[in-house]
């Protein structure tokens, strides 16, 4: 994990997409099962992922993309972001 302040970024990866693969992804207030799978994405991430591994706690240095870490060419500091900001408006409904 190339990340120097260590953001658990492949375990953030692997549980948002097993989350939206398995199509129990939080997406909208409406849906009956909204509020079961915000609960259900939010324990399971904090089970995974310490809390101060999360995506929240990426200070977007770049390090992870400087040093082609990702052969998927991933814009991580982008995603952290785009994943944290999903994740606390799932912690504010």
């Amino acid at each position: 994990m190339p990340c120097p302040y260590g953001i658990d970024i492949p375990t953030i990866f692997t549980h948002y997409n097993k989350i939206k693969i398995d199509g129990r992804m939080p997406q909208d207030a409406g849906d009956p099962q909204y509020r079961e799978n915000r609960r259900r994405y939010l324990i399971s991430l904090d089970r995974q992922v310490e809390r101060d591994r999360q995506p929240d706690h990426c200070i977007k240095c770049g390090r992870c993309i400087h040093e082609k870490h990702c052969p998927q060419n991933i814009r991580i500091p982008e995603e952290m972001e785009r994943i944290s900001t999903f994740i606390e408006q799932l912690r504010r409904a």
